[in-house]
């Protein structure tokens, strides 16, 4: 009957592993089974209202599509032609929607925007002048009129008697720092000798998917063409740097994965002398393979870094079987099945423990730890039951090879001195007060993805040139209508003004600063008939204009309907505005952004938001907020979790023991958050997830060393060989160029480091 039992296991574990494999290849060949989005690591932001939300989806989704590059060379017409040549190559390949490097419109319709939009959006000072000293701007008016080498107006004085749409072209060339070049129609800059050209495109998602390796490729191309010519090339966008990322998460976890199982390979065979221990990784890929399985049918999908962090988990799962195989190191007749039974209570308690800790962490928020959470917990599942069901029969008629040496030999105690003793008693005390005192419990979504110097430099190049602003902080404004919102805008905006005359921000960009609400538009033109009098467009008839048809001007200021913010920029002029203005964010409401720069006072900034209709959105801040409430989360999780196990243990061996095989765990967390501290490394979310899996790791070497029926140099063994194999995995994570990973790695290694010498001196 066990015989029969145990067959029937293997066949449903065997099922179920093809199973999961049938569902991967299927997921793999339908795609978007892996996931490289960075927006899809952070955790949800519950402290935003809906409307919020919706404005920082708009923003990210606008920000993923956006691709801004400069070309520069020291000639400008070679400049103009290089960025001519750079812009068909990115039409051509197929990964944009759109690619803007030159504006050459069509005059006529050029012209006919200018008449729809000039009255909307004259400046605020020839406002003022209209109102406060008319004769003046006619009699200027007039002068440009006659002089020969005024520049050239699109529209004729019998299109526009009054001469609003000179200023409508300027007004919409909401480039920063950028010039327009009329010969080429290319948006440029003149600097240290350098004429740099502006190319603007907007990305295919749909097409990006699975294709960052050919942007990148493209971007390179370009920029070895720029250089090949003597000149330079820079570019950004949130696509280049999740591109760059998704790479070097990929070939990391290459790295990682080979060299792991290379050097565990290289140690289990000098240690094992046996071709076999290539069984011991069964458990390992049957637990990836059900882990990815699992995580893609609960959640659509796998991240990228969920992958790279569970390339760590090799080590883990080789816990187990290494735990059954030591045992043959000291035993002349060794057998598979027998030693095997002789583990199935300890592995049933530390897979209950572990899992018990992976479901309180499956309660966090954020998507990366609860991918991670699923992921381990059935592969660490699958494992344990591939190492109970089929490992004894790759070892069947195994001739063992015990050590002929003892290196596992209890450690002495030392012979010290009573004063000596007490000096590294308050040493160690010490260490660990100092450490923690001097402890960091901080997060940074800097700390999240490599950010490469190279984009991160071209990236603040491009910003410094183009006087663009690519900070994700912004007031945000709602109202129930366009005029409501353009209305709320202009009052804002007079705050702002007066915020940067204080010297408390360098700049800001409102859609107000560019056109009128329809209130406004009709406001000012009933103010611009009652002010402006024939005697303030005299010098306009001294030049031959009719009087007539410029009255007739003003009064047709007031008949004619105001123009609607929404149809203003849907013209070609009003697409450099469009960034401003975010649509409907639900029913009945629409929003707006107020971009700010260069903020020396952030709490006069934050003061004007109400958390009614204006918000102040400041995802960088808002996010490490979430990311140390999740920390803290999960850290109260982890002692539940160890209450939990007390419970579970205190019932099965009692007091005395349950205090032995916690104590480890909490001392090598706390030497561990010491030793960060005094390295200076911090306390990241990260970390405390490297920490928490210590304590899994370490109550699982203290219940192998309590239940276990074995020579005390047998444990030390088998103990020892996990804590080497776990080590090799995570070390290597430490090098990694991703910060978050690496502090993940290093917590891990240092803790299970201490967690192995602690084991070794203290439990006997």
């Amino acid at each position: 009957m066990k015989i029969t039992k145990i067959s029937l296991g293997r066949v449903s574990l065997g099922l179920f592993l093809c199973l999961c494999a049938a569902f991967l290849m299927f997921s793999v060949q339908r795609g978007s089974w892996l996931q490289t989005d960075l927006i899809a690591l952070l955790p949800e932001q519950n402290r935003q209202t809906a409307l919020q939300a919706a404005a920082d989806r708009i923003q990210e989704q606008r920000l993923n599509r956006q691709l801004v590059a400069l070309v520069a060379l020291p000639e400008g017409a070679r400049a103009f032609s290089l960025a001519g040549q750079i812009a068909e190559q990115w039409r051509q390949s197929g990964l944009f929607r759109q690619v803007n490097a030159q504006m050459n419109p069509d005059i006529k319709a050029l012209a006919e925007e200018i008449r729809l939009l000039a009255f909307a959006v004259l400046p605020q000072h020839i406002r003022t002048q209209l109102l406060e000293n008319a004769q003046s701007y006619f009699q200027q008016y007039a002068q440009q009129l006659v002089n020969p080498f005024a520049a050239y107006a699109l529209l004729t004085p019998d299109q526009d008697w009054l001469g609003f749409g000179r200023f409508t072209p300027a007004r919409s060339q909401h480039s920063g720092n950028m010039q327009w070049d009329g010969g080429s129609g290319m948006l440029y800059r003149q600097q240290q000798g350098m004429t740099w050209v502006l190319i603007y495109g907007v990305l295919h998602q749909e097409r990006l998917i699975g294709g960052q390796d050919a942007l990148l490729n493209l971007m390179e191309q370009s920029a070895s063409q720029a250089r090949a010519q003597g000149g330079e090339f820079s570019a950004t966008g949130t696509a280049l740097f999740a591109a760059s990322a998704k790479q070097r998460a990929e070939r990391e976890s290459l790295f990682m994965s080979l060299c792991g199982l290379g050097l565990i390979l290289l140690l289990l065979f000098a240690l094992f002398r046996t071709l076999r221990v290539f069984w011991l990784f069964l458990p390992i890929a049957a637990g990836m393979l059900a882990g990815i399985a699992a995580t893609v049918l609960f959640f659509g999908h796998i991240h990228l870094l969920t992958l790279v962090v569970g390339t760590s988990l090799i080590g883990v799962l080789l816990d187990f079987p290494l735990h059954w195989l030591a045992s043959s190191l000291f035993r002349r007749r060794w057998r598979p099945a027998a030693a095997m039974e002789e583990l199935r209570l300890t592995f049933l308690l530390s897979l209950m423990i572990t899992l018990l800790g992976y479901l309180l962490l499956g309660f966090t928020p954020l998507p990366v730890l609860t991918q991670t959470a699923l992921f381990s917990a059935a592969a660490l599942l699958t494992a344990i039951m591939t190492t109970l069901l089929f490992l004894p029969l790759g070892f069947k008629n195994y001739r063992t090879k015990p050590l002929s040496y003892r290196i596992f030999r209890p450690i002495p105690a030392l012979n010290m001195a009573k004063g000596v003793k007490r000096a590294v008693v308050f040493g160690l005390i010490f260490f660990i007060g100092g450490g923690l005192y001097k402890s960091q419990w901080q997060d940074d979504i800097r700390q999240w993805v490599a950010m490469p110097p190279e984009l991160l430099r071209q990236a603040q190049q491009i910003a410094a040139l183009t006087g663009t602003d690519l900070s994700s902080q912004y007031l945000l404004l709602v109202a129930g209508d366009e005029d409501s919102l353009l209305n709320k805008s202009e009052e804002i905006s007079r705050q702002l003004e007066s915020l940067r005359q204080q010297g408390k921000l360098q700049e800001f960009q409102s859609l107000s600063q560019w056109i009128l609400s329809e209130s406004a538009q009709r406001d000012l033109a009933v103010r611009l008939k009652q002010h402006i009098l024939p005697a303030d467009y005299a010098a306009l008839a001294q030049i031959g204009l009719e009087a007539e048809k410029i009255d007739r001007a003003l009064a047709e200021l007031a008949e004619r309907p105001p123009l609607a913010l929404s149809k203003a920029l849907d013209t070609r002029l009003g697409q450099a505005w469009a960034n401003l203005y975010l649509g409907e964010l639900r029913p009945g409401y629409i929003g707006a952004v107020i971009k700010v720069s260069g903020i020396q006072d952030m709490t006069s900034v934050r003061q004007l938001a109400n958390r009614k209709d204006i918000f102040w959105q400041d995802k960088p801040s808002e996010l490490n907020q979430a990311f140390q409430q999740t920390r803290d989360q999960a850290a109260w999780l982890k002692l539940i979790s160890f209450a939990l196990a007390a419970l579970l243990l205190w019932k099965l061996f009692g007091g005395e023991k349950t205090l032995q095989m916690l104590l480890i765990p909490l001392f090598s967390i706390v030497a561990t958050i010491a030793l960060f501290g005094w390295l200076g490394l911090p306390i990241s979310l990260f970390a405390m997830f490297g920490l928490l899996l210590v304590s899994a790791i370490s109550i699982d070497y203290t219940a192998y060393m309590q239940t276990v029926r074995a020579p005390l140099a047998a444990k030390r063994t088998a103990v020892s060989l996990a804590s080497l194999t776990t080590m090799l995995s995570f070390v290597l994570l430490g090098f990694s160029s991703t910060p978050a990973v690496a502090a993940f790695g290093l917590s891990v290694s240092i803790g299970v480091g201490i967690s192995l010498l602690a084991t070794l001196k203290f439990l006997r």
